[in-house]
């Protein structure tokens, strides 16, 4: 039965009571108003009612898609996508709960995505805020992660549920279940849950952060560089820790942890940024030197043992950079004192005439820069002093055996000679013996200065002499009676004049003038500036050549120089007024090879020529060439003296005699990324340190300058000088 029906039904009843009462008719109609107004009351409230339900669970997604809102922009990329497929799935018509649950079910699943992510960033920062501290200036802490806008705390309400509440509808709202929502801090979330009140203002308190795909990119990538810096400071530190193992061996010097170190070659305690720890490096430098073995030049790239547990830390790098500058410092300070004994002890032992195998011995058996090497130079300087003191005639004689041979690898003239008068003094004093020991180490200094240059001004000779030799053999008639080998030979002659000779004029034209400007006075070989004797023979050469034109043409012969003539002086152009000697101090000498014979004053001293035959000059005298040696002993192998071994720092080995016309390329220094060196570039092989040689005494040795092999029989330089 439907409401009206029994309204209905139950008038007449209520009429009858009302019969019986014996009340009014307007009792009646109040009592009809009554039921009226009651029936309308019941249906406003069930109304009612469902409305707040709906108004609840409306607020409810409006909140659920507020969060999953947030979430989504939190997200980034994959929030997004998930934002849009949930618009894309929603019916409409579709049932609220239904609706509610499907949201929470998206936000769920987003809100685990965002817990994994925020975990992964938060161990990225992490790391990243102790490598900050680790590298210092440059790698600054991240900065705190941002809320996404509009996920501050909010107080959200609809006003049909704030002004219309009754106990029924929550009732209804208290087995509904109630919308979930994450809070959180600015450091680390904590997810928590609440039921919505539906008695008042519903309060909302969440943040979330920013962890989408370019906050995470953004910090894995300051991650990498942070861990590529800390890797090449690693690496730099055991290249240092390297270093610092063959220069502590090299030195010679006592173990770090026993307490008998020399203060001075550690880095000063006052410069240590907390209290101790420059005592903690040093135990961890001799933790590491106990388990590594001293490096070899092949040893270079061996990972070092014992660095687990160090980091690079500022502190660490700059004492280790430091230290090893120390010691640097230090061995280049030993290596100067040995080198300057050794340029006393060697023009000695050439005078005495040691072996070079028991000189050769003494420096291999003395290598390396500890103090026990300097004291064994200063003991054997004290001994060939001593012998020095007690034969002063054989050592006069010996000085002058030296100086007449560089005179002659010097090519002076004999009025350049006869400038030193001391030869002629027989009388053998201490002073007699001083003044020799000058001229022979002003003659040295020359040949240090002047040897690269001489080495090209006699392999000019040997071509100039070649090409006279082809001159006259083509006009020999008999020429082609020779054997098929000779002939092969004055070819190769031939092929070798033409291709060399202009080359070494082109250079010494080149170079000789800029060696004078240099050292302010005229470059002479036999008393002639180069230059013009050069300049003359070109000349000379020119005028034949015209001379064989003129004649071909039936002219009459232009006047030319004789052959071998060398102008005037004053016609020659360019010449130098002035034939003053500029002293300078001599460089390092080396002891060379078995010494050969003196040939005697006005000869060649050395002849430069690659070619495997004799050549004959104009005079009938004949050049023997030799396969050019390396100058000045074992000068290929050496290192570079006072070179610093830092990093890439290990001693580079140079030649001794660089050749000026063709000077190697100098290595460039690794570009340090971030104020550091490398680790990539290959570190130049490392050598304990032994005196170097000079040229010099290379020349005395194996009489030929610059490897140039000597004449066999003697021959003026009157004819091109």
């Amino acid at each position: 039965m439907d409401a009206q029906s029994y309204i209905e039904e139950q008038i007449p009843l209520l009429k009858s009571l009302h019969a019986q009462l014996a009340l009014p008719p307007t009792v009646l109609a109040e009592d009809q108003a009554r039921i009226d107004a009651a029936v309308r009351n019941a249906i406003v409230s069930v109304v009612r009612s469902r409305e707040d339900e709906v108004a609840v669970w409306e607020a409810r997604i409006a909140d659920g898609k507020r969060v999953l809102s947030s979430l989504a922009r939190a997200l980034g990329d994959r929030g997004r996508s998930v934002a849009a497929a949930v618009r894309r799935e929603s019916e409409q018509g579709e049932p609220l709960p239904k609706q509610h649950e499907r949201i929470i079910k998206q936000a769920d699943e987003l809100e685990i995505v965002y817990e994994e992510r925020l975990e992964k960033i938060e161990k990225l920062r992490e790391t990243l805020s102790e490598l900050s501290i680790l590298l210092g200036p440059g790698f600054e802490s991240p900065a705190p992660l941002q809320p996404v806008p509009g996920s501050a705390p909010v107080t959200a309400a609809p006003s049909r549920v704030a002004s219309r509440q009754s106990l029924g509808a929550a009732a209804a709202l208290a087995a509904q279940p109630a919308l979930l929502a994450p809070t959180t801090n600015t450091n680390k979330r904590t997810s928590g849950r609440r039921a919505s009140n539906v008695t008042g203002t519903e309060l909302r308190n969440e943040c979330w952060l920013d962890v989408s795909e370019d906050v995470l990119a953004t910090t894995q990538a300051a991650l990498d560089r942070a861990l590529a810096e800390r890797d090449v400071r690693l690496r730099n530190l055991e290249t240092n820790f390297n270093d610092l193992i063959w220069y502590h061996a090299e030195l010679v010097m006592p173990p770090l942890g026993l307490g008998q170190f020399p203060e001075h070659l550690l880095p000063p305690r006052e410069d240590e940024e907390t209290p101790g720890a420059h005592e903690r490096y040093e135990r961890a430098l001799d933790r590491i030197m106990t388990r590594n073995p001293v490096p070899s030049g092949e040893e270079d790239g061996v990972e070092i043992q014992g660095m687990d547990g160090i980091e690079p830390e500022i502190g660490l790098t700059n004492w280790a950079d430091t230290l090893l500058e120390i010691w640097i410092a230090e061995k280049d300070r030993r290596d100067d004192e040995i080198q300057q004994l050794y340029e006393k002890i060697e023009p000695l032992w050439t005078r005495l005439e040691v072996p070079k195998d028991v000189i050769d011995l003494f420096i291999e058996s003395n290598r390396g820069s500890g103090e026990s090497t300097i004291r064994a130079y200063e003991e054997e300087l004290e001994r060939v002093l001593g012998i020095r003191r007690t034969s002063l005639s054989s050592f006069v004689l010996g000085v002058r055996r030296e100086i007449e041979m560089l005179q002659d690898s010097l090519m002076m003239s004999d009025d350049e000679k006869c400038e030193f008068g001391g030869f002629i003094d027989d009388e053998y004093t201490e002073e007699l013996l001083k003044e020799h020991e000058d001229e022979a180490a002003r003659l040295r200094a020359r040949v240090e200065v002047m040897g690269p240059l001489l080495h090209r001004v006699k392999e000019w000779l040997v071509l100039k002499a070649n090409e006279e030799e082809l001159e006259a053999n083509a006009n020999d008639p008999n020429r082609f009676k020779k054997r098929g080998k000779a002939m092969l030979e004055e070819a190769k002659m031939r092929t070798r004049v033409e291709k060399l000779k202009p080359k070494i004029e082109a250079e010494l034209l080149k170079a000789v003038p800029v060696w004078e400007a240099e050292h302010g006075q005229p470059f002479l070989a036999a008393g002639e500036r180069v230059v013009d004797t050069i300049e003359n023979a070109l000349a000379a050469k020119e005028a034949a050549k015209e001379a064989k034109k003129r004649a071909k043409m039936g002219m009459g012969a232009a006047p030319a120089l004789p052959r071998g003539a060398t102008p005037a002086p004053g016609q020659r152009a360019g010449a130098a007024p002035s034939t003053s000697r500029k002293r300078t101090a001599p460089t390092p000498a080396g002891a060379g090879a078995k010494r050969p014979r003196v040939v005697s004053g006005g000869s060649v001293a050395s002849m430069a020529s690659t070619s495997t035959t004799a050549s004959r000059l104009p005079n009938g005298r004949r050049l023997i060439p030799a396969t050019p040696t390396p100058a000045g002993g074992s000068g290929s192998n050496m290192r570079r003296f006072g070179q610093p071994a830092l990093s890439a720092r290990a001693n580079a080995p140079v030649h001794a005699t660089p050749d000026v016309f063709n000077p190697a390329p100098q290595p460039q220094r690794p570009r340090l990324p971030g104020g550091l060196p490398s680790g990539d570039e290959r570190k130049a092989r490392r050598q304990s340190f032994k005196p170097r040689q000079s040229i010099a005494n290379g020349l005395l040795a194996n009489r030929g300058l610059m490897g140039v092999a000597e004449a066999t029989d003697e021959m003026e330089y009157d004819d091109y000088f």
